[in-house]
């Protein structure tokens, strides 16, 4: 193949990277790791395709050497504070948005969406056969409640991946889904809370059906509120996220009873907060999670997305990856990209409550900030005026 070929294949090439990266990191949070994979293995693949990735964006993109330079310079700052909290999401992420450079957004969800529905499959299989082990625990006091992982490392990581799969194909579909595909969605919803019997997904996928079934009025609201309304909201939601656990007082009836209903992000958040503060460009943390068959008992685990940003990514990183939020919103509102709007929004709400914002195995619509966007014409006959 020419060089000349090679340029004019450059997304598929990028997708076919995206499809490898996402199923690596689909794994590499299942119980393939350690028994049939080791985490160097994992990692050394990834590392291969990171590499990849940049060379379609520094030999085949048509960008100004300043542009790149620009760029390549921004990535090696990702890696160096990487390895100062020993996080390295946020590294792979951004060279994935950059790699995502002119490539049509409505293919990225595709091989999104092929590439998990396949992985989380297989995963479930290789349960079901005994090649890999499962993690079967009670609900905390309902004992009648058995949560299943089918393979991955814990019931909640499972719902969460359910979750971000629905909220993509709705997304693709351009929230006009036909009677059987919401019935379908339904039924999906109600058996993913059946095995996982995670009720803050379980609340998020309802509320995904909820914009699916009335799409119409959603999007008038969004037409009333506009990017700055938008953006007010999303920075009250993420200073209100910090701020509760923050002041969170155990002392306090409601504060009590909001910590029970967010199964103890609060009291974890607070200790994250105060015991480890706040860096400029971030920390190693030390954590004990479920992830293990036998949960620790010195557990300790940040799950709001938000909160592990400012404590272990730092602050600089942080503000990065808030500007990168609120010029999405302004981009997606601007573009009329109603669904992949939609998809922000739901990722962000639910970025309060799990880790996965940046983790692109999960939350994929991050890699709209430089991808062709898709136009949704029926947008604009919603505006106000």
């Amino acid at each position: 193949m020419t060089f000349d070929q090679l340029k004019r294949q450059r997304s598929v090439f990028y997708l076919a990277c995206l499809a490898a990266f996402i199923c690596l990191m689909t794994i590499k949070l299942s119980y393939f790791v350690p028994t049939v994979m080791s985490m160097g293995q994992i990692y050394f693949l990834v590392k291969c395709l990171a590499l990849l990735i940049s060379c379609k964006f520094i030999f085949l993109d048509d960008l100004s050497i300043k542009a790149k330079l620009l760029t390549v310079t921004a990535i090696f700052i990702f890696y160096f504070l990487a390895k100062i909290s020993q996080d390295s999401n946020v590294f792979y992420y951004a060279i994935l948005i950059v790699g995502a450079f002119d490539v049509d957004f409505d293919k990225i969800l595709k091989t999104y969406i092929f590439t998990v529905v396949i992985t989380i499959l297989y995963i479930i299989f290789a349960c079901w056969t005994k090649i890999i082990p499962e993690q079967i625990v009670p609900r905390a006091g309902q004992f009648h409640f058995l949560r299943l992982s089918l393979g991955f490392l814990t019931p909640t990581d499972l719902a969460a991946r359910c979750f971000y799969l629905l909220t993509a194909y709705c997304a693709w579909r351009k929230l006009s889904l036909i009677k059987w595909e919401k019935i379908g969605a339904l039924l999906f919803t109600i058996l993913v809370f059946s095995l996982t019997n995670s009720r803050l997904d379980l609340i998020m996928m309802l509320l995904l059906l909820l914009i699916v079934i009335k799409p119409n009025l959603f999007k008038q609201l969004l037409a009333k509120l506009q990017f700055q309304g938008l953006a007010i909201l999303t920075a009250f939601y993420v200073f209100l996220n910090v701020a509760l656990a923050y002041f969170f007082n155990p002392h306090l009836a409601w504060f009590r009873v909001l910590d029970h209903i967010l199964s103890s992000r609060l009291t974890f958040g607070n200790i994250a907060l105060r015991q480890h503060g706040v860096s400029l460009f971030g920390q190693y943390v030390a954590e004990h999670s479920n992830g293990d068959l036998v949960p620790p008992t010195n557990y300790f685990y940040v799950d709001s997305s938000y909160i592990r940003l400012l404590v272990i990514s730092g602050i600089v990183i942080s503000l990065i990856v808030t500007a990168v939020i609120f010029y999405l919103l302004w981009r997606l509102n601007n573009s009329h990209s109603t669904s992949l709007l939609f998809f922000l929004l739901l990722a962000l709400l639910s970025s309060a409550i799990d880790q996965h914002l940046v983790e692109v195995s999960y939350n994929i619509v991050l890699l709209a900030v430089f991808a062709k966007l898709p136009r949704e014409d029926h947008f604009s006959s919603l505006k106000f005026y």
